[in-house]
């Protein structure tokens, strides 16, 4: 059992509230409150700043990703003594991009997930920010960009996603006559999926001077429907080649920038000590990856 502190500390900063805590704990807000002073007397660290809502202190947020991996060795360890019988489902947090989740990542743990009764949290965010969920503890594994390993954790490559620059025919026969130019990307709208994705920013200005705010663009937060859009012929944008392979095959989407595809190195990061549990997760994620990613 996760020791009481721990869980009334876990319990405030998932509910940001001391009473709302008291409720799902069964406790008195008293109760609650003394459990907290207790667990911030030991460590000699002020864990949360009693405002509304609750809101927890750079310490108290250091200590949110060990916390998350106590509760996932409780429920793991409940199920280990529970017997062979029916496993009780297990939840996992983990931080992805909408790119991979709508691609390699649902294949790649499908078995692990029917297998152990995992119950998914998915919690969506770009590539190059996802590893901010692990360092706050919000999710114990994440798809990042960056290749270095936080304090704690462990990084494995997991290979190249490749991102082409997509549109109709008819759409670049209307905007792009000539090929890209820096005149005609002034004013053909382009396809963004929110303000993260600076993918297409950094396109337009190493290769053709363009800044951001030159030029128009849709922001459509969907993976499926950026491309879906492109195909509509309402504007162009980097989608996963592995995305769209049967729109570049029939004709549906082209490639409006021959020769400029832009490789993105994806890594999977978790904790150091995982739970059995996250360590079989972790495996099928590299596995799967390795399957369907190009080698860095």
């Amino acid at each position: 059992m996760i020791d009481a502190r721990y869980q009334a500390f876990d319990a405030v900063v998932q509910t940001r509230s001391f009473e709302a805590a008291a409720r799902r704990l069964n406790l008195t807000q008293s109760a609650v409150s003394q459990r907290i002073k207790l667990l911030e007397a030991e460590l000699g660290q002020v864990l949360l700043v009693r405002s509304k809502p609750v809101q927890p202190t750079p310490a108290g947020r250091r200590l949110l990703p060990y916390v998350a991996q106590l509760r996932l060795i409780e429920a793991e360890a409940a199920r280990a003594l529970a017997g062979d019988g029916a496993h009780a489902p297990v939840r996992l947090s983990v931080g992805v991009n909408a790119d991979t989740l709508a691609t390699w990542f649902l294949p790649a743990v499908r078995q692990v997930v029917k297998d152990e009764a995992v119950v998914l949290d998915c919690v969506v965010d770009d590539q190059d920010h996802t590893h901010a969920l692990l360092a706050g503890g919000d999710v114990l594994g994440c798809v990042s960009t960056r290749p270095d390993a936080m304090r704690g954790c462990a990084v494995r490559p997991l290979g190249v996603m490749r991102y082409l620059c997509v549109a109709s025919p008819e759409f670049c026969a209307r905007h792009f006559p000539r090929g890209l130019t820096r005149q005609a990307l002034a004013r053909a709208p382009g396809i963004v999926f929110g303000r993260h994705d600076d993918m297409h920013d950094l396109f337009l200005r190493q290769h053709f001077g363009l800044d951001a705010g030159q030029y128009p663009q849709h922001v459509v937060p969907s993976s499926e429907g950026f491309w879906a859009m492109a195909a509509a012929g309402l504007g162009y944008g980097f989608v996963p080649a592995i995305q769209i392979a049967a729109q570049l095959s029939d004709g549906t989407l082209v490639d409006a920038a021959p020769g400029h595809a832009e490789d993105i190195a994806l890594y999977w990061h978790h904790w150091q000590v995982q739970s059995p549990l996250m360590a079989k997760l972790s495996d099928a994620v590299a596995d799967g990856a390795r399957a369907v990613l190009a080698a860095a």
